[in-house]
């Protein structure tokens, strides 16, 4: 072998561990990214608890610090790897943050010692963590309103943890909540089993069981007689912003020697099936799931129902509205009996304005033998009677209005009336009250040709939907529910909530508004009808149909015209609580941003001050140091950076990993054509549509203007060339696109081929130059497209995050073709947003593709000389 040779073998073998070097580190970056997306919205959604909407508890608190310490600790590691560990003096900081977050979690909330039972006559709002949102809030009518309720006591949360140690099942709790995977039902459902299980076969530590029967005791003595017990849930975020309707094992009429076996049922219930699904589709997996239980003296009710105290479907003004039926509540709130409506005015003096009488063949109720339920036949003559009498309608009305004034927000009431004639108040919670489109007439494109399916019922969610029907005959079926179809069934199942988050629309035979499922529905947004009495026999699986819940009608096919009408909620605030001062000390060193300035001249380890400072360093850095390895490496065959050769103003960077650029092509400018990343293409074919403008200014009213300007006052006007810049870091099927336009920031992480499993979208923006309210407008139009083009979408802020996956290739690139327009669509569109209203009009101006927003109501704002803002 000659020297030569052996010289040339030599230089291959360093090639091949130069390229190992930078695939390595390609990885890294690519972890970074994942981990500075993942804590981004890990903060966001922290930021968004600590605005006080939303009930939390410690164990919430230390889940998410630990999870973003996690992620952050990624995030420093991977910079390093990057950058040939130039960045230890954030591995100092990271650690010394870490410190200081952990010493604030391990300091206690306060000292109070939390029983492990207490007499309902003790409790209200005041023991909201303590005894649940339902128990606290029964405590609250009895005891500061003095409303009748049933006697009782409550087991704490305190109860439940000390149940969950002594028998060594809290680290296999967390384990499985840690694990929960929604995409299989089935591995769910014997997971949730075997868990169940677990926990009723647990032992009651015989303090706990001495401290419930000398409770007992006093209930007995207090009544004069030894009563049968109903076991209520009381989970710490139910009949809160939570509703879990329906959800939580009941037990009712239970005697008291078999307690302990019912207790357990009821604790154990909080990991079935449906709740699991329901904890992951409100992303409550990670708070603490501990339960309260309470323990009241059964009413053997001769009539019950719910009271609403308002119309939820917000179609009348001034009215309450009352559901109810013989025997025990179950019958009217799961659908197994069509109640009587009674519409009762709201201004005093209370009168019934309206009554709806139907047969109620069977009723629900206690029997004497061990306890237990029974479902018996009406008397004949009893069967049409209306379930209340005058006086009760009027004494029910005024204890909902009492209660509505005193909790400052509609109200749903479950009562039940016990054999003397008493009216009783069983619980009382937040009342969602939908907001109708205020256009009420039907969209004057919907004619005569339309096929009418069903025309009747009773809505339960306002909206309309379309998609495929599905028909649950049986709890198997649910396994199978599809993305995007409507469902269909005889009853108002609260099972069926479980595919809430997949359904479009909810068709049901028998039911009511007030329903457990019904609940659940408007939680989720999905349009439904119930009480239709047709839709399993009319609807066949599917078939296409369109559900308008506003006019309960069922039409055959798309009707487009239907399909543009959209409802709004509003979220019930809650009170605050020491847990919030203890988030904000906590978030303190985690989501404050001190690195501030647009240009970054201030993008230094010394200037990070929190978790979020440390991220956002990182991002930028890794973004460089990438940028840079690939510079170096622009003479490789195999790895090439590049400059985009284009007429549109953009100095976007390329960075190609492998099959994103034709290889007989490659120089240090490229055009567009020469691209052959299939993301990458589809992106730039929005970008560079003919009706997009990247140039130039946009008229901007005095107001946004007066925002930027006062929003740049301390800012430098040193550009320097690497943070103007726009970059995409391709290959044959990826594409990470990073785009800092001054003060507003875009990415979109993408990955598409033709095996449908692997592809995913994920789009995020942030920021603006305007102030944040008009900021916080152009999000909403953002969220507000994105949820048009079927991405998930969550808003915070002013950060809009969508999410796209398992689409096939030819509408992935669709997608990302509509994204490049709407990026550019929404270049200084914030100084625009001067009122909410516009927020529509830009939606549906873009969504009509009138890309240039001609005809704005705002196009003469502004001066036409205005210069362009960055």
């Amino acid at each position: 072998m000659g020297v030569l040779d052996w010289f040339r073998r030599k230089n291959r073998a360093a090639a091949e561990v130069g390229m190992a070097v930078f695939q390595r580190k390609y990885e890294s970056f690519k972890r970074l990214l994942d981990a500075n997306n993942d804590t981004l919205e890990l903060m966001a959604r922290l930021e968004a608890v600590a605005e006080g909407d939303f009930i939390f508890d410690m164990q919430f608190i230390r889940s998410r610090s630990q999870a973003i310490l996690q992620k952050v600790g990624t995030i420093v590691e991977e910079l390093n790897i990057l950058g040939d560990n130039r960045y230890q003096a954030l591995v100092d900081l990271y650690e010394s943050l870490r410190e200081k977050i952990t010493q604030e979690i391990a300091a206690p909330v306060d000292t109070e010692i939390v029983p492990l039972v207490m007499p309902l006559s003790q409790v209200d709002r005041r023991h909201l963590h303590q005894v649940g949102g339902k128990n606290a809030n029964l405590g609250e009518l009895k005891n500061r309103l003095h409303v009748p309720t049933p006697e009782g006591f409550v087991i704490t949360n305190a109860a439940f943890r000390l149940i969950i140690d002594e028998n060594h099942l809290t680290e296999r709790i967390r384990t499985f909540l840690d694990g929960l995977n929604l995409d299989n039902l089935e591995a769910l459902s014997s997971q949730s089993r075997e868990l169940q299980e677990a926990i009723r076969q647990a032992a009651i530590p015989p303090a706990l069981q001495e401290e419930v029967a000398k409770h007992y005791q006093a209930l007995a003595e207090t009544l004069g007689y030894q009563p049968t017990l109903a076991l209520r849930s009381s989970g710490i975020y139910e009949d809160q912003e939570y509703s879990f309707a329906g959800l939580f094992l009941t037990r009712l009429n239970v005697p008291f020697a078999d307690f302990c076996t019912a207790y357990l049922e009821v604790l154990a219930s909080q990991f079935n099936r449906r709740a699991l699904v329901y904890l992951c589709q409100k992303r409550l997996v990670h708070r603490e799931q501990a339960m309260s239980v309470g323990c009241l003296a059964m009413v053997p009710a001769v009539a019950s129902g719910v009271l609403f105290t308002a119309d939820p479907m917000g179609q009348r003004q001034g009215v309450m509205l009352v559901d109810a039926a013989w025997g025990l509540g179950p019958a009217v709130v799961d659908g197994t009996v069509t109640p009587d409506r009674f519409v009762l005015s709201k201004k005093p003096p209370i009168v019934l304005l309206e009554k709806h009488i139907h047969d109620k063949p069977v009723l629900l109720q206690g029997t004497k033998a061990r306890g237990g339920l029974a479902t018996v036949a009406v008397a004949p003559d009893q069967r049409r009677q209306p379930a209340l009498t005058p006086e009760q309608l009027l004494t029910l009305g005024r204890y909902g209005l009492r209660l509505e004034e005193y909790f400052g927000e509609p109200l749903d009431i479950e009562f039940a009336v016990d054999p003397q004639g008493r009216l009783l108040i069983m619980q009382a919670r937040p009342l969602l009250v939908e907001s109708p489109s205020s256009e009420a007439r039907l969209p004057a494109a919907v004619g005569e040709q339309e096929h009418v399916l069903i025309d009747g019922g009773m809505v339960a969610c306002f909206g309309v939907a379309a998609g495929p029907v599905y028909l649950i005959q049986r709890d198997e079926d649910l396994a199978g529910f599809p993305e995007g179809a409507i469902l269909v069934a005889r009853h108002t199942s609260a099972r069926y909530g479980m595919v809430l988050h997949k359904a479009r629309g909810m068709v049901i035979d028998i039911g009511s508004a007030t329903s457990h499922l019904a609940i659940l529905a408007r939680e989720f947004k999905v349009p439904a009808v119930v009480d239709t009495g047709v839709a399993t026999t009319v609807l066949q699986p599917g078939q296409m149909i369109t559900v308008d819940a506003t006019h309960m009608r069922v039409y055959a096919g798309e009707v487009h015209a239907l399909l543009e009408q959209a409802h709004k909620r509003t979220p019930s605030p809650i009170v605050a609580s020491p847990m919030y001062a203890k988030l904000r000390r906590v978030m303190r060193w985690i989501t404050p941003l001190n690195l501030v300035d647009p240009k970054l001249s201030d993008l230094t380890p010394e200037n990070c001050k929190t978790l979020h400072d440390i991220t956002r360093f990182a991002h930028q850095l890794g973004i460089k140091e990438m940028f840079d390895l690939a510079e170096k490496a622009s003479q490789r065959d195999d790895i090439h950076s590049v400059k985009l050769k284009t007429s549109i103003p953009f100095n976007l960077h390329i960075i190609d990993l492998g099959g994103g650029i034709e290889a007989s092509r490659r120089a240090k400018f490229v055009p567009p054509e020469a691209i052959t990343s299939i993301p990458m293409r589809a992106l730039w074919q929005g970008i560079s549509h003919p009706d997009i403008s990247w140039a130039g200014p946009i008229p901007i009213d005095m107001k946004g203007l007066y925002s930027v300007v006062s929003r740049s006052l301390t800012a430098s006007t040193d550009h320097s060339d690497f943070w103007s810049r726009t970059f995409a870091i391709i290959s044959y099927n990826y594409l990470n696109y990073s785009s800092r336009l001054g003060y507003h920031f875009a990415t979109i992480d993408a990955y598409v081929s033709d095996i449908r499993n692997d592809n995913y979208i994920t789009f995020r923006f942030k920021g603006g130059a305007a102030d944040e309210v008009r900021r916080g407008r152009r999000v909403r139009f953002l969220g507000a497209v994105l949820e048009k083009l079927d991405f998930e979408v969550e808003v915070t802020g002013d950060l809009v995050v969508g999410r796209l996956w398992k689409y096939p290739r030819e509408l992935m690139e669709e997608k990302l073709d509509m994204l490049g327009r709407l990026m550019g669509c929404a270049r200084q569109r914030d100084m625009l947003m001067a009122d909410d209203a516009i927020v529509d009009w830009y939606t549906e101006a873009f969504l009509a593709g009138n890309y240039r927003f001609e005809g704005s109501p705002q196009d003469t704002a502004g001066s036409p000389n205005q210069p362009p803002l960055p």
